[in-house]
């Protein structure tokens, strides 16, 4: 019987319960991500069979190039053959078909974290959200010191709570959320922004002698993409 005293023993303990808790964390990352597949793939399973062919052509095509480095880069023939099959495909899709091609492309595109964040602003919810910036050193624009900072991540519960404004450009650059004016009634919500560390620091950082950093007030919310995504894939897990 292990002794209870014994330090080596404790560490032993303490390793064991941090592996167990990451290899639950990570089966929850998944889950978000195959809850939305599957509500997609419900909608329009032979178009998601058609999608998980052309993924697994896309696998062995990237083996491939990666299994010969000296491999010549692809034709002008084999691009425009590529478009030709992009193109009949499309002759062969419905509105609906295509809409959830569409969704399935920017699935794969997201991250388990920014999957977590389109879920916690799906129940129709905006979250604050402020850009820093400063003065350039030189007369002129002010410059950028952070953007996109926002509370969205603590109500999302991402496992990368420091890589939140990168989610947020993601999702922006996707067109899957929006950026809307700032709204009054958070502004308790902007007070607990901007005491978050990273948002401390820019401030500061911005801030030059008596000319303080310029903080611009915004608010996160889905967009009618995002919302539309949401929607297929709520449907997806009714029928499923």
């Amino acid at each position: 019987m292990p002794n209870p005293y014994d330090p080596r023993g404790l560490i032993n303990h303490a390793i064991c319960a941090a592996r167990t808790g990451l290899d639950v964390y990570s089966w929850t990352e998944k889950q978000v991500v195959g809850a939305l597949r599957h509500g997609l793939d419900a909608l329009d399973p032979k178009n998601a069979d058609d999608l998980g062919d052309t993924d697994d052509r896309r696998a062995d095509a990237n083996a491939d190039a990666h299994t010969d480095p000296a491999a010549p880069p692809e034709s002008d023939s084999s691009l425009n053959s590529k478009l030709a099959q992009l193109l009949g495909r499309a002759l062969d899709q419905n509105t609906r078909g295509s809409r959830v091609e569409l969704y399935h492309h920017l699935l794969d595109q997201l991250v388990a974290d920014e999957a977590r964040i389109v879920g916690a602003l799906s129940d129709g919810s905006s979250s604050p959200l402020v850009n820093v910036y400063g003065w350039m050193q030189t007369r002129g624009p002010r410059r950028a010191v952070l953007e996109n900072a926002s509370l969205v991540g603590r109500v999302a519960n991402v496992a990368l709570p420091e890589m939140v404004s990168q989610y947020v450009s993601h999702l922006l650059s996707l067109g899957l959320v929006e950026i809307g004016p700032e709204d009054p009634e958070l502004s308790a919500d902007y007070e607990v922004l901007l005491a978050e560390s990273a948002v401390l620091a820019a401030i500061k950082n911005a801030t030059r002698g008596p000319m303080p950093a310029r903080i611009e007030k915004y608010t996160l919310s889905l967009s009618p993409l995002g919302e539309s995504l949401w929607q297929a894939a709520a449907e997806g897990f009714d029928r499923g």
